[in-house]
């Protein structure tokens, strides 16, 4: 496996595990980030589908779909400028400052590996 697709499988490990503590005990989940809990179906499917593309991550890392990964670093850094931009209107909790820092920092992890693996 490469570095840029062992930064895949940890990102859809994370994912995984999200997803699965959504979809099965969202309030644990949601009590060890200091939120209040909730018996709401949304968060439970916002758990499948985090799950989901934590399977399409491994999936995509296991084969060395090598095309999908700059993709992933793109969607990460969106996903990081819209959880700050969550938390500075007061639209979201501070704690989404969590998930934008695992978001960055795996991408930029993933971005320089990819480079790295370009110039070898």
């Amino acid at each position: 496996m490469t570095p840029s697709a062992f930064s895949l499988a940890v990102y859809g490990i994370y994912l995984l595990a999200n997803g699965v503590g959504l979809a099965i005990a969202p309030s644990v989940l949601l009590a060890l980030l200091g939120l209040p809990p909730t018996e709401e179906p949304w968060i439970r499917v916002l758990g499948l589908v985090a799950g989901e593309i934590g399977f399409y991550f491994l999936f995509a890392a296991r084969k060395g779909i090598s095309s999908f990964f700059p993709a992933t670093v793109y969607g990460r850094g969106a996903a990081t400028l819209v959880f700050l931009a969550l938390v500075v209107f007061k639209l979201g909790p501070v704690q989404l400052l969590l998930f934008a820092a695992v978001d960055l920092l795996t991408a930029i992890w993933t971005h320089l590996a990819i480079k790295r693996e370009r110039t070898v």
